[in-house]
């Protein structure tokens, strides 16, 4: 009989120790980088890694969403590789890194929108090697890079060439979702394209989306996430600018695209509610609150999970936007010029530790 009541003993505590309870938090803890200001080549990657081990693990952090762009070593089309760029052996390695340690890592490849990069005057590579994708074609030189451009949702060519892309990222980081952006995007049916020029706005929006879920959902067996700001109309919402909501007559097509897509639900500033959340919600969607550099909005974000009971809001998802190597991790680790640092950098530091402590409080 003592042997039995040991032996029993050793099962509770092995079940204990080992099952997860009833109650275990799985909450997505997440940051987002860029590939940009996490590396800008593969320079800043120790610094990354260094802020990995020395402040996300200990923070609880478990998913990196890692916007690669075109920052990345493409085989299958080297005129679309930035000459700063992650190698493949260095991606392999970061999602090695990332696994070994909890965190999943998740690559983004923003389409559709974000083709350019107007703080910087600068065409990506897709529009550069291809302005036959313009949804706007013929804009003066001078006005290329100054616009935020996007490339047009109805041609027949771009999109073969972008699961390309997106297939060849999501197999280096063996991945198993994808993030595809589609935020602020700000130009639909321009009456100088000859595909898109009278045709509704939210249709054209929800064909692109479910393009891209037929491919990395349907095809590939991935999870797609993207930016929910073009699925909310600006005046619904209350929300006073066209970027974290749209003015462009998108909003519609929230009802158009697959229900299984996760939608990241971005607002930077603090509200008293995000009725954003509730209408992701009420879907069907599920939804991960992100917030930047504002710390009371963050918080107020991850009280809204806290207090969710849908089981549908993820958890918190801190966003940095930083685009010169190394920065973020050297903020997240207390290190770096502050005068440099103070804009961007700091303030999203701060207030992601300030959101994983919040997220994580009983």
């Amino acid at each position: 009989m003592n042997r039995f009541l040991s032996i029993i003993s050793l099962v509770f505590v092995f079940l204990t120790v080992i099952a997860p309870s009833a109650g275990a938090d799985t909450s997505w803890r997440g940051v987002h980088v860029m590939a940009w200001g996490s590396a800008g080549g593969d320079e800043g990657l120790p610094d990354l890694k260094r802020a990995i081990d020395e402040v996300l693990v200990p923070l609880g952090v478990n998913v990196l969403v890692y916007e690669v762009g075109y920052n990345f070593a493409f085989d299958s089309h080297p005129d679309m590789r930035f000459e700063k760029m992650i190698t493949k052996e260095a991606a392999r390695d970061l999602a090695r890194f990332c696994k070994e340690r909890g965190i999943r890592l998740i690559p983004q490849f923003n389409c559709l929108g974000h083709q350019s990069w107007v703080n910087g005057d600068m065409v990506f590579p897709l529009m550069t090697v291809h302005p036959e994708f313009e949804e706007v074609p013929d804009l003066p030189e001078e006005k290329r890079a100054k616009t935020l451009m996007n490339w047009c949702p109805l041609h027949p060519e771009v999109y073969p060439l972008i699961f390309d892309l997106i297939d060849e990222i999501a197999e280096t980081f063996e991945a198993d979702a994808f993030h595809v952006g589609m935020d602020e995007i700000l130009t639909f049916a321009s009456p100088k394209c000859p595909r898109c020029a009278g045709k509704n706005a939210a249709e054209l929006m929800a064909h692109a989306v479910n393009e891209l879920h037929q491919h990395i959902v349907g095809k590939r067996g991935l999870t797609m996430l993207m930016w929910g700001d073009r699925l909310l109309d600006k005046k619904a919402m209350g929300m006073g600018n066209g970027w974290e909501a749209s003015d462009k007559g998108t909003a519609d097509a929230i009802d158009m695209i697959p229900k299984d897509i996760i939608i990241c639900d971005w607002h930077y500033s603090p509200q008293e509610a995000y009725p954003s959340i509730d209408l992701f919600v009420e879907k069907g969607f599920r939804v991960w609150p992100a917030s930047w550099k504002n710390e009371q909005a963050g918080l107020h974000m991850v009280e809204r999970a806290r207090t969710d009971t849908t089981g549908q809001i993820l958890g918190y998802l801190g966003t940095s936007w930083v685009v010169h190597a190394g920065h973020f991790a050297q903020a997240l680790l207390g290190e770096g010029d502050p005068e440099v640092l103070k804009d961007r950098a700091a303030p999203a530091a701060i207030t992601l530790k300030a959101c994983m402590a919040a997220l994580a409080r009983p």
